[in-house]
């Protein structure tokens, strides 16, 4: 049998796997502000199950940190999702993101939360917003992310 018939054949073979594969995608949210104007941007974020979210910190001090008993917060994550939390990031530094279960995932930034640092990352096909419990976070903070998500499905 002759090896070298069946190498350019498996090479074309594996070349139509790779075509066939989606890629993920990696987005960036920048992390702005110091005090009363920290924020994410974009605050909320659309992406597919396994896209890589890059979150760049501008400026301060800040956390991404999933709302989830398991960070002192209530559940805004999907049930089976891993939750996340950061860490302190400071200026010029980075953290990435992978989520893989699809459904709305609220995170906010612990040292900013009262000031309104929340953000929202809706992976695969969200068609609403699901009704979380809002227990301590203030409710402007709810109603902004309800408004940037309902521009974004619209």
């Amino acid at each position: 049998m002759n090896i070298r018939i069946y190498i350019p054949l498996l090479i074309l073979l594996a070349l139509a796997g790779f075509a066939n594969a989606s890629p993920s995608d990696t987005l960036t949210v920048r992390v702005l502000g110091t005090a009363e104007d920290a924020r994410f941007e974009p605050r909320v974020l659309q992406a597919q199950p396994g896209d890589v979210i890059r979150f760049e910190v501008v400026e301060g001090l800040h956390t991404v940190t999933a709302y989830h008993p398991q960070n002192r917060r209530l559940l805004r994550i999907p049930d089976e999702a891993v939750p996340f939390n950061s860490g302190m990031l400071t200026a010029g530094e980075s953290w990435n993101l992978k989520l893989e279960v699809e459904g709305v995932y609220d995170y906010f930034c612990l040292p900013h939360e009262r000031m309104g640092h929340a953000g929202r990352i809706l992976i695969g096909e969200v068609n609403e917003i699901p009704n979380y419990p809002a227990g301590r976070i203030p409710g402007f903070i709810i109603e902004n992310l309800n408004r940037d998500t309902q521009l974004l499905l619209n």
